[in-house]
């Protein structure tokens, strides 16, 4: 199963940017209606960090993201508890791909304002991102724990644990995430995964067709599906989902390992083999890529 995090890029971007109009639209006029106001970039009072604030904004909007973080940088000398800032740049930060940044950024707001608890969420996301993982899960569960409405805290932390062969907690999250959002299908397909890879067929298979009800063009889906059947050594149905799956994402290397699996349980060689040299030409730098060759080679 492909695993990610419901919140990518795009919209963890503008869940930073919806929280940052609410804030600064509330503040913004303190500045623009004080008499005689100049917006050079040039000015040195902390109140004029909201102008640089407005200025990277339009450099944000036109993709000149190094402008951006040029003038938040000077907003923050100017005013280094401005959160609105700190936001500002942690946004712009994620656009040049800078976790570590990043990260910096939602410590400092984190530091000036507890008060922000999602915050946390984003923290965690991006500490999972440079592979920190214990970090990671502290600022999640913290997000979980003073958000606890909130399903895609609860996903992503089944996700992480999945990641890292946690299955039971993953299974644990991933079931909060169904039970706060019942038309969650991703967190649905997280939990069919967890729980195949646990020995809980049956369970997986009904949460895998639920997630396949709530989103019929989910090739991850479709592959947790197959891979509750190969655990059960229906090796047939399985390739059939794997199939499935593959017609709708050809580009998802780790299905052919799993189709290639299949195929070997069949003795199919020939299928088996075919379907592990898509996997290492579509993902040639897998940690198994070495385990996969000698595997191909075996199989002559």
């Amino acid at each position: 199963m492909q695993l990610k995090c419901y919140i990518n890029k795009k919209f963890l971007k503008l869940s930073i940017l919806i929280l940052l109009s609410v804030i600064f639209f509330c503040k913004v006029n303190q500045v623009f209606s004080a008499p005689y106001t100049s917006y050079s970039i040039y000015n040195t009072e902390p109140r004029f960090s909201k102008v640089l604030i407005v200025l990277s904004e339009d450099y944000t909007s036109q993709e000149d993201y190094q402008k951006a973080q040029e003038l938040l940088l000077k907003a923050i000398k100017l005013s280094p508890d401005d959160i609105i800032a700190h936001l500002e740049l942690a946004a712009v930060y994620e656009y040049l791909n800078n976790s570590d940044g990043c990260i910096e950024e939602y410590k400092k707001i984190l530091n000036l304002s507890p008060k922000y608890k999602i915050i946390n969420y984003y923290l965690g996301l991006t500490l999972d991102k440079t592979g920190k993982t214990s970090e990671a899960l502290l600022y999640l569960t913290k997000a979980a724990e003073s958000l606890p409405d909130n399903p895609l805290i609860f996903y992503d932390i089944g996700v992480v644990f999945a990641k890292n062969n946690d299955y039971k907690k993953s299974v644990y999250y991933s079931q909060k995430a169904v039970d706060l959002k019942p038309d969650f299908a991703e967190a649905y397909n997280n939990l069919c995964y967890g729980q195949a890879n646990i020995g809980n067929y049956q369970s997986a298979l009904m949460n895998c067709k639920k997630a396949i009800e709530l989103s019929p063009a989910s090739a991850p889906a479709l592959d947790s599906t197959g891979f509750a059947y190969y655990g059960m050594n229906e090796f047939e149905k399985a390739i059939e989902y794997y199939k499935k799956a593959l017609n709708i994402d050809s580009k998802i290397a780790e299905i052919y390992l799993h189709l290639g699996k299949a195929y070997q349980k069949l003795n199919k060689i020939d299928e088996a083999a075919a379907s592990y040299k898509e996997y290492l030409r579509l993902n040639p730098n897998q940690s198994d890529s070495k385990e996969i060759i000698h595997l191909i080679k075996d199989l002559k």
